[in-house]
């Protein structure tokens, strides 16, 4: 664990957790460090984070479950939220203030990545130096790369006394390598792709949706609202937003079975039915491929955190 860069406890106070937030340091450039947080926020409405410290530095956040109700500002600027998906990677510039609004729980890998740690691999390879990671921020990625590397780390974190400081170096080092090679000179538009829907009509699907999480709602009723044809709806919204209308319908019944199981002592089955699952199987089998874990097990461990929930 270390005190400098943003990473385990100083990560851990601008999301306002109360424990801090494990993390490895790598130490394998000369003058550099790269850290990799496990950062888990696992209470609905976390809130605003904390500023961080402007520095020349990068956090990279590659996730472990989906996050799709959050709300991100650069240089105070808000910007068209997205859902962060599961197995996608999201880019922070630690330049321009990144300040999240989280009203999702969430569970990612959190990378710190200063620009000695880009400028060392760019001088050890005698390459050219990386100029900016080329990505639009609070835009998630599909890096299959990015996603093993991810999920070869994240055991060290479950059993920290027996995880290998050889190999978690070589594989934080791995990553930064890659994100230099893929990012450091590519040229992505910032510009949003045109064809997808207006936000009145985005945020009209949406409230439609989540009035309707407890039964059912159809594409068609959702076409007809926003004036448009079926086909032409289903590519605009999962333009837009990144899913199709029914995972999106799948990620909000989630994410309120969430709130419900952390705020309320109400049994699971009841909870299933509340929010438009057809039993306690159906939850648990949805539930637990997007999260990861069975809602017993998630609602165990966050009654660990607040103390005040029976399970059910």
């Amino acid at each position: 664990m270390g005190t400098q860069g943003v990473y385990g406890r100083a990560l851990s106070d601008r999301f306002h957790l109360e424990d801090e937030a494990p993390a490895f340091v790598a130490k394998t450039l000369k003058r550099a460090e790269i850290a990799v947080t496990h950062l888990q926020c696992r209470r609905p409405n976390q809130g605003l984070t904390d500023p961080i410290p402007i520095e020349d530095a990068y956090l990279v956040a590659c996730h472990n479950e989906d996050c799709i109700d959050h709300e991100l500002w650069v240089d105070g600027k808000a910007v068209e939220k997205v859902p962060f998906l599961k197995g996608q990677t999201t880019f922070y510039d630690l330049r321009t203030n990144p300040i999240a609004y989280m009203r999702s729980t969430s569970n990612c890998l959190m990378f710190y990545l200063p620009r000695s740690a880009f400028n060392a691999i760019a001088d050890e390879g005698d390459a050219p130096r990386v100029e900016d990671l080329q990505h639009p921020p609070g835009v998630g990625v599909d890096d299959s790369v990015m996603c093993a590397l991810t999920a070869a780390i994240l055991p060290a974190f479950e059993n920290p006394d027996t995880a290998s400081r050889l190999f978690l170096d070589h594989a934080t080092l791995a990553v930064a390598t890659h994100l230099a090679h893929a990012y450091g000179g590519r040229r992505i538009p910032l510009q949003p792709k045109r064809g997808g829907l207006s936000r009145r009509k985005e945020r009209r699907a949406k409230e439609i949706i989540d009035a309707n999480l407890g039964g059912d709602v159809s594409a068609v009723k959702l076409a007809q609202e926003c004036g448009m044809s079926v086909s032409h709806f289903r590519r605009a919204f999962r333009q837009s937003v990144g899913v199709t209308p029914h995972r999106w319908l799948v990620l909000r019944r989630v994410e309120v079975a969430k709130d419900l199981l952390c705020n309320s002592t109400r049994a699971i089955c009841e909870i299933a039915l509340d929010c438009g699952f057809a039993d306690q199987s159906h939850l648990t089998r949805v539930f637990s491929d997007i999260v990861g874990v069975g809602p017993s097990v998630w609602r165990r461990e966050n009654r660990k955190m607040t103390g005040t929930l029976s399970d059910g």
